[in-house]
């Protein structure tokens, strides 16, 4: 008991220096992961003081200091194919561990929490490693799809978190439980395989190539139905197929990038702002506008409402006139 002791008076002095570097990390993933263009949610946050003290309790061959996820950050991204892209990014800013998938520790017949797990530090020469030196200041990264944080979110308090606990249930409820598991990793998988194999509609086609480069500007979700709409009025101005489309626009995006880094920095703030801004066809309407302003207008006249289409060209810089 006397090692608990000591574990709760140095966390109490430790655990905000362990939050302001488990933000640190948060902020920076943030902003490395948004520039793949992949959409995700970054958070981060120390143990409380009682969690830690039940780890150790539970855990007795660690102590204070070989306790490896005294803060976390996690990362929740929506298809199974994004989690090996944050990895690279976290194995490019950070001196990152060897990541241990939960999923393997499982058998073919049970159960428990997925997501793939990784210690991460500061490399030597990032500007705070002074402050939170990589011998005393790592966090634990865990990486998971949108089911299976729900998996998590809804077993966390539950007897069902894993298999072992399921012993003293009956047969009928535990077979329940295992169907329930089952059904959210085939959505999963069935999420992960449809963006994969969805149908080569033209608009679609044009719609992922956009969302890349939409998600390295902001992560605000936009309405598909209306960017879908909006292509499909749009794309006939360029004269060609939806792949040379999107080779195109992939070759505007990097000549206008920094434009569009400094507009979207802003346009939060813009209360009087396009509603088409936050939507990956404002990359076309850009560059349809830079191309030929009055053929865009022509085509979006009566459509959509004509003071829209002059927001989108007033930020970008376009005149009218």
């Amino acid at each position: 008991m006397n090692d608990l002791e000591e574990a709760r008076k140095l966390w109490q002095i430790e655990q905000p220096a362990f939050r302001e570097f488990a933000f640190y990390v948060q902020e920076r993933l943030k902003v490395e992961v948004r520039r793949t263009g992949i959409l995700a949610d970054v958070s981060s946050r120390p143990k409380e003081l009682d969690s830690l003290i039940k780890k150790l309790i539970l855990k007795p061959e660690h102590t204070y200091e070989s306790l490896g996820d005294k803060a976390g950050v996690r990362v929740i991204v929506r298809y199974k194919d994004e989690v090996g892209p944050v990895l690279e990014v976290a194995k490019q800013n950070f001196d990152r561990g060897e990541p241990e998938n939960t999923a393997h520790r499982l058998k073919p017949n049970t159960f428990g929490y997925l997501s793939v797990h990784a210690d991460l530090r500061l490399l030597a020469g990032d500007p705070q490693i002074g402050k939170f030196p990589a011998n005393r200041f790592r966090v634990e990264l865990q990486v998971c799809t949108m089911a299976q944080h729900l998996w998590a979110e809804m077993a966390h308090d539950s007897v069902y978190k894993y298999d072992a606990l399921l012993g003293p249930l009956p047969n009928e409820l535990q077979r329940r439980i295992y169907i329930l598991a089952g059904v959210v990793e085939l959505a999963d998988e069935e999420f992960n395989r449809i963006e994969k194999e969805m149908p080569s509609v033209p608009e679609l086609s044009v719609l992922k190539s956009l969302e890349r480069h939409y998600y390295e500007l902001t992560t605000r979700r936009s309405d598909p139905s209306l960017s879908i709409e909006v292509i499909r009025l749009l794309a006939p101005l360029y004269a060609s197929t939806p792949a040379k489309i999107a080779e195109h626009l992939d070759a505007f995006f990097a000549k206008h990038k920094q434009t569009l880094v400094e507009v979207y920095e802003k346009a939060a703030e813009m209360p009087d702002r396009s509603a088409f801004l936050f939507q990956p066809e404002a990359l076309m309407i850009y560059d349809l506008l830079e191309t030929d302003h009055l053929a865009v207008r022509e085509a979006w006249s009566g459509h959509y409402p004509d003071r829209e289409l002059e927001r989108m060209a007033n930020v970008f810089g376009i005149s009218f006139d």
